[in-house]
């Protein structure tokens, strides 16, 4: 009697323990990658066919792009011509920036708009919520910091910080991508960013240089998640190899870079190079 018992008890508190797992909304996980890139040619400050290709090649699901200039067109045409299947949406500032800011996304672009930037007067600081697979929405803020005049580039990042702060709550995804114009990982400026942005992982190519411009000197450009987003980085994947902070893609270190772009791509009279990283969400 007494082991019949036990069974049953054993039955009925694995019948329980299934009806509260039934009852459990089930949690999946969403994949997705977020480039930064300013890789306009150095001479028209426009994108040709290298750095077209060059995003062709990482495929990112997000791209907070700059100089969003086209030199056989439009903004619509760069991005047609990028991603000829149709599969983008995309924003950029308005006002007649001669170098705009904009984001490039296969998800819904749900909202958009920019905040004057008091610092430099040729672009805006732009930002777009798209929505993600399963409903979560992402914040992009995509910007291009003073070049010249480093003493105004720590206001700039203040005054940015402020703006994310007063836009959106801490608890949502954020990620600032950019070409900040820092020498260094070390500067004021990070300090600043520090504020609501995680430091911790810095992409690299396959060496471990993490510097982006294109003769590999400085660390200009940034893929930065807040801390609601930061623990939910995971490796990066291009070309069967694995980057775990993200990657710099220097087409330079491929034997063979991964179609369609070419070799001597990152180094085509191009300033910058690209910046991606991976992130993988959940989703109730």
């Amino acid at each position: 009697m007494k082991r019949r018992g036990w069974t049953g008890f054993a039955v009925a508190l694995a019948a329980v323990a299934w009806c509260a797992a039934a009852g459990a909304a089930p949690k999946r996980w969403v994949s997705f990658t977020v480039a930064s890139a300013n890789l306009s040619d150095n001479d028209t400050q426009a994108y040709g066919p290298a750095g077209i290709r060059m995003l062709q090649a990482l495929d990112p699901d997000v791209i907070g792009i700059q100089e969003f200039n086209y030199k056989e067109g439009t903004s619509a045409d760069l991005v047609k011509r990028m991603f000829p299947r149709g599969d983008r949406e995309f924003c950029r500032e308005r006002g007649g920036a001669r170098l705009p800011n904009g984001v490039v996304s296969r998800f819904p672009v749900v909202a958009w708009g920019q905040w004057e930037d008091p610092y430099v007067k040729n672009r805006q600081l732009f930002w777009a919520t798209v929505r993600l697979p399963g409903g979560k929405d992402l914040h992009v803020v995509s910007v291009h910091l003073v070049q010249n005049r480093a003493n105004r580039r720590i206001p700039e990042a203040d005054y940015l910080v402020e703006r994310i702060r007063r836009h959106f709550p801490a608890k949502d995804y954020i990620v600032l991508c950019g070409d900040l114009n820092t020498g260094s990982r070390e500067t004021g400026v990070m300090a600043v960013l520090g504020r609501i942005f995680d430091l911790q992982r810095v992409p690299a190519d396959q060496k471990g240089n993490p510097d982006t411009n294109s003769v590999r000197t400085h660390p200009y450009d940034v893929v930065l998640p807040n801390r609601a987003l930061a623990p939910y980085e995971v490796k990066t994947v291009v070309g069967g190899l694995g980057f775990p902070d993200g990657i710099v893609f220097d087409t330079r270190l491929w034997s063979r870079p991964p179609f369609p772009a070419r070799k001597d791509d990152a180094g085509a009279s191009l300033q910058h190079l690209p910046v991606m990283k991976t992130f993988r969400v959940p989703v109730d």
